[in-house]
């Protein structure tokens, strides 16, 4: 199963997500849904011009978005990020957000992975536009 290779990469539990979530057709819509969103994107340009509060709500989403989806590091680190945006921690907030993109990029670079295995594997299958 592709999408537990895709897990199991990042180092997450695509197990815990399974009995959550009850359907690899369900994870991979959000996870298509969360990646074809801009919050990291907006997080990111919402701390360098110093939009604290929009920054706040966006972390805020974000730790629940990223928790549901089962990338608990990922989470961890919004987390923090949140919560030294709360307390007014600019530079602490700065470094955190560093970490919380390039662990994003590590996981949407996973994705772009699975994504292109799981195409090809459904263009050899006669299955076209469809990703499962």
């Amino acid at each position: 199963m592709e999408l537990k290779n895709f897990y199991n990469k990042i180092g997450e539990n695509y197990d815990l997500l399974l009995s959550r979530l009850l359907s690899s057709e369900r994870i991979e819509k959000y996870l298509t849904i969360f990646f074809d969103d801009n919050n990291i994107c907006d997080l990111k340009m919402q701390i360098l011009s110093n939009d604290i509060q929009s920054a706040i709500n966006t972390a805020h989403t974000l730790k629940g978005v990223t928790a549901t989806l089962g990338f608990d590091n990922l989470a961890a680190e919004i987390c923090e990020l949140h919560e030294a945006l709360k307390n007014n921690e600019n530079e602490q907030a700065d470094e955190l957000c560093r970490q919380v993109v390039k662990e994003y990029e590590i996981i949407y670079n996973e994705w772009c992975n699975i994504k292109n295995t799981l195409t090809e594997n459904d263009i050899g299958s006669g299955k076209t536009g469809e990703l499962i």
